[in-house]
């Protein structure tokens, strides 16, 4: 079984705060993935606050952690930009949390989707 890690990247309205959650296992080789999202969303919005949340990983080692706050504090660009997020505890079951986290984030998302939509018109008549 391959460890993959899902990224959802929001960006507030005035570009000055931007989110990066993060699912799935974190392992010491994926977490380079996050490097290049994080360089992008300050290139793009140098003035933005870039959290990264990982407090939904369903698997998540220290050493990983530790890992990404080096690079982050190696990267002169992400140096004081980038807060991580993670969790308190560990979840007991990693299955059980990992759905629960995703559940979480789409049910975010549809939320904030469809607060910008308009509802049906009332007292229209068929």
């Amino acid at each position: 079984m391959q460890r993959k890690i899902a990224v959802l990247v929001e960006v507030d309205l005035d570009g000055r705060y931007v989110r990066v959650s993060v699912t799935g296992a974190l392992t010491r080789t994926n977490q380079q993935a996050l490097h290049p999202v994080l360089r992008r969303a300050r290139t793009t919005l140098p003035a933005a606050r870039v959290s990264v949340d990982l407090t939904c990983a369903r698997e998540l080692e220290p050493a990983t952690v530790d890992l990404l706050r080096g690079a982050v504090e190696h990267d002169e660009d992400l140096r004081g930009a980038v807060e991580i997020l993670v969790p308190e505890v560990e979840p007991a079951e990693p299955a059980a949390a990992a759905v629960d986290a995703r559940r979480r984030m789409r049910a975010k998302v549809l939320h904030r989707r469809s607060a910008g939509l308009a509802g049906p018109a009332l007292g229209t008549a068929s």
